[in-house]
């Protein structure tokens, strides 16, 4: 009989009451009873990672998804979601002492659960350019990965996203508007890319541009609206850009539920710009 402060989120395993409140917490009470084979993969692995993941994928309420070799009996039980997987030992590694895939592996995974647009999102924050040390990956790391991948489900999705992944995306969102701006057939854009006056001076670091057609585009998220020094700096960039001859879009959260009238004014722009399609 469990004590008032213990609680058992599985078969053999206690653990402090409240203590699985969080995933990390969660997989480490998971770990002490988890099988020397089997290790954390896809969606909870990916979130050990810190990778950003779309609110349908939300850990805190999810099993916790457990990978075993091919040959190995899956784990089951209470709030366990088992995979038996393909995998080079090269591909499990140690997070916090609990064993996951790799950050590279764990993003093939993903390819199976993912949209294309989630996807590269991932991708571009595992190579993204501010991480620092260990925390930063290359892209060839990615590209020799997929030649040990033995996935065949998401493999067309990998192909088509691993071109696509830039190390320069700063959030989500911004990489969710990049690919519906190539989705939607309009020009590959310029990512963070700083713009410069013709005497050299600084004009703005926008998300996305288009600097031949002098075109620029702004993902602002909620702190664009609740710092005051951002939003004094949001509001200073559109006049100064529009000075120097470009066109500004300005896209919100709203854009990525609907993004249509953002892309047809993108577009609009791009033709005024001398964007022949």
């Amino acid at each position: 009989m469990l004590g008032a402060d213990l609680e058992s989120p599985h078969r053999g395993a206690r653990a402090v009451r409240g203590t699985g409140s969080t995933l990390l917490g969660r997989a480490a009470t998971y770990g002490v009873v988890m099988s020397p084979r089997a290790f954390f993969s896809h969606s909870t692995a990916a979130a050990l990672w810190g990778m950003p993941l779309p609110s349908f994928l939300e850990t805190d309420s999810r099993p916790l998804d457990v990978g075993v070799p091919t040959g190995v009996a899956v784990p089951a039980g209470r709030g366990i979601r088992s995979h038996r997987i393909t995998i080079d030992p090269i591909d499990i590694v140690e997070f916090e002492g609990l064993r996951v895939t790799s950050r590279a592996r764990t993003w093939y995974d993903l390819a199976s659960l993912l949209n294309d647009e989630d996807l590269v999102a991932v991708g571009d924050y595992l190579i993204w350019h501010k991480h620092r040390g260990a925390n930063r990956m290359a892209r060839s790391t990615l590209e020799r990965a997929f030649g040990r991948w033995h996935g065949r489900r998401g493999r067309p999705a990998i192909s088509r996203c691993l071109p696509l992944v830039s190390d320069r995306a700063d959030s989500r969102p911004e990489s969710i508007m990049r690919m519906r701006v190539l989705a939607a057939g309009l020009p590959q854009p310029a990512v963070n890319l700083p713009l410069y006056t013709a005497t050299g001076r600084f004009l703005a670091q926008p998300d996305l541009s288009w600097p031949q057609f002098r075109v620029t585009l702004d993902y602002e998220g909620r702190h664009h609206y609740t710092d005051e020094a951002q939003w004094e700096m949001d509001v200073a960039r559109v006049p100064r850009l529009e000075n120097h001859g470009w066109a500004h879009l300005r896209a919100s959260r709203s854009h990525l539920r609907n993004s249509s009238t953002l892309l047809s004014d993108l577009r609009r722009r791009l033709v005024h710009g001398g964007w022949r399609g």
